[in-house]
């Protein structure tokens, strides 16, 4: 297994859904970027045990990240994620705690009112 290519997820006028390819567990991480590309900068790491489920949920509401994922597509940025399917949730959550431990995703502890 490996992680799929970046999906382009949202920008200011639409959620892309039809880049959804698991409905299973997986960890995923979000990224952002202009417009015109360029390098994306990883923001976010999360598990899940069906990745459509979840990204739909990002897309429906913005989910425990609605505020600052509206904030950046205001702005003018990109959001795209991609992700690893896992054989079970518990296996996605762990892969998802040692990237902590490895990697800065600045969105990882945000919380709304925060």
């Amino acid at each position: 297994m490996t992680w799929t290519s970046w999906c382009l997820l949202a920008d200011c006028r639409a959620w892309y859904s039809n880049s959804f390819d698991c409905d299973g567990p997986a960890c995923y991480e979000l990224a952002i970027a202009g417009p015109r590309g360029g390098d994306l900068k990883t923001v976010y790491v999360g598990h899940t045990g069906n990745e459509k489920q979840r990204m739909t949920s990002y897309g429906r509401d913005g989910s425990h990240l609605a505020q600052i994922i509206a904030s950046h597509l205001t702005d003018g940025w990109y959001l795209h994620y991609r992700s690893w399917a896992c054989p079970n949730k518990r296996k996605a959550e762990a892969m998802e705690r040692s990237l902590l431990r490895q990697f800065d995703y600045p969105w990882n502890g945000l919380r709304e009112g925060k």
